[in-house]
C-alpha cells in the first residue's frame, strides 16, 4: 500500500493539483465492494455516516480512486487551515488574483476573500474565482473595509500589507489566534477606510532598489511565513473540525472523479 505523505513534515502542504487527480496516463482502478480509505499513523480517515444519501453517492466515486489519490486527498484535508485566510482588495490584474489564490490553496488555506475592482472585467474576474472555487472557497465582499469588519467579527485579526510608520515586520505577526492578511490594489494599496477597519499593518523589507514586491510575491512570502508559524502554534498540520473534513472529502472526491474524465457524478 502506498504510504501517504505526512502533513507534519510539510512547511506548506502540497495543493490538490490537477496533475495528481487527473491521471491521464493512468487507468482509474475499479475496486469492488466498499474498500476503506488508506490509514496511517499521521492521517485519520474521516468518519462516515451510513444514513446519508449524499455520503453514499460520493463513496461510490471514492472507491474508484487509486490508493495514492485517496491518500493525497486525506493528506490535503488533514493540512487544511481555517484559521489563516487572505483578503484581496480591489486587485486590478486578474493574473495576480489567480496567482495568490493558487498560492493560498497550495499553502493549505481553505478560504479566500475577494473584493472586485470596479473597473475589472467582470467575466475575467468570474473566470478566475470559479476556477479557484474548485480548490478553496472564495467569499466575495463589497469593500475591503466590509471584509475586514466581517472577519474581525468572526474572531480574526486582519493585518494589511502597507508601507506606513506603524507597519510591523511581517515576521512579527502573531499566529496564536486566527489571522487574515489583506493585500490592496497594486497601484493604490488598501483604501483609508479599509486600513481603519484592520487590526494593523505589516511590511516586508526590501534589500534592493525597488520599492516593493509584486503583490503576488508579497502574498506568497507573508502567507508562507504565517501558515508555518500557525501550524507550529497549533502543533498540527491543519485545524478543520470533523464535519468540515467530511464535506471536503466529499467535494474533493467528486472533483477527482470529474478530472479523471472516466466517471461523471450525476447531477
Amino acid at each position: 500500500m502506498a504510504k501517504p505523505p505526512d502533513p507534519s513534515e510539510l512547511l506548506g502542504p502540497r495543493g490538490l493539483t490537477a496533475e495528481v487527480l487527473r491521471g491521464d496516463d493512468e487507468e482509474v482502478p475499479i475496486h469492488r465492494g466498499s474498500a476503506p480509505p488508506p490509514e496511517s499513523d499521521s492521517i485519520t480517515p474521516v468518519r462516515q455516516s451510513s444514513d446519508s444519501a449524499p455520503l453514499r453517492d460520493w463513496r461510490f466515486y471514492w472507491d474508484l480512486l487509486s490508493e495514492d489519490r485517496r491518500a493525497r486527498i486525506l493528506s490535503v484535508i488533514a493540512a487544511r487551515l481555517a484559521s489563516v485566510t487572505v483578503v484581496l482588495d480591489r486587485l486590478l490584474d486578474p493574473h495576480n488574483t489567480a496567482a495568490i489564490l493558487r498560492t493560498s490553496e497550495g499553502l493549505g488555506l481553505g478560504r479566500a476573500h475577494v473584493v472586485s475592482h470596479e473597473s475589472q472585467d467582470a467575466l475575467a474576474h468570474r473566470r478566475v474565482t470559479q476556477d479557484a472555487d474548485k480548490w478553496l472557497d472564495v467569499e466575495l465582499h463589497p469593500t475591503g473595509g466590509a471584509a475586514a469588519a466581517e472577519l474581525k467579527a468572526r474572531g480574526f485579526e486582519v493585518w494589511a500589507g502597507h508601507l506606513d510608520d506603524r507597519a510591523i515586520h511581517y515576521t512579527d505577526l502573531k499566529a496564536d489566534r486566527p489571522i487574515a492578511l489583506l493585500f490592496g490594489n497594486e497601484h493604490e494599496g488598501p483604501s483609508a477606510e479599509t486600513l481603519a477597519a484592520c487590526t494593523g499593518t505589516f511590511r516586508i523589507p526590501m534589500a534592493g532598489f525597488t520599492q516593493s514586491f509584486n503583490v503576488s510575491v508579497a502574498a506568497g512570502i507573508a502567507l508562507a511565513h504565517v501558515t508555518q508559524k500557525r501550524r507550529a502554534h497549533l502543533e498540527s498540520a491543519g485545524d478543520l473540525p470533523e464535519d468540515e473534513r467530511v464535506k471536503l472529502q466529499q467535494r474533493f472526491t467528486l472533483l477527482a472523479a470529474r478530472l479523471a474524465r472516466r466517471v461523471k457524478p450525476s447531477h
